[in-house]
């Protein structure tokens, strides 16, 4: 199985919507690691990490987006994997193994 990382960001009405919530249940449901945060622009980032066949389901989840949600658009880009050990999880995430929601806009 080969392993990819991607960051997203997510526009449209995408706070307040249940979206986070909704990218963690997607993402817990593909067996996926990450996060997802709101954005001071009003935007839903994160990160996500997992085999390439889950990642293109989780973005087309993330597209379609939560019941109250109204995505506009998906930005996705391939980043580095995380290294053996690095860290104590994404984003603040207390696992890396976990796919969690944090707190506070960056």
């Amino acid at each position: 199985m080969s392993v990819q990382r991607f960051s997203f960001n997510v526009h449209g009405v995408v706070q307040g919507v249940f979206f986070r919530k909704y990218a963690q249940q997607s993402a817990d449901s593909l067996s996926l690691s990450g996060f997802v945060r709101n954005t001071n622009s009003g935007s839903v980032a994160g990160e996500a990490e997992g085999s390439a066949e889950n990642l293109e389901k989780f973005k087309q989840m993330l597209q379609e987006g939560s019941p109250q949600s109204t995505v506009e658009k998906v930005e996705w880009q391939e980043i580095e994997k995380r290294k053996e050990g690095e860290g104590q999880g994404y984003g603040g995430a207390k696992s890396a193994e976990a796919f969690s929601i944090t707190r506070g806009r960056h």
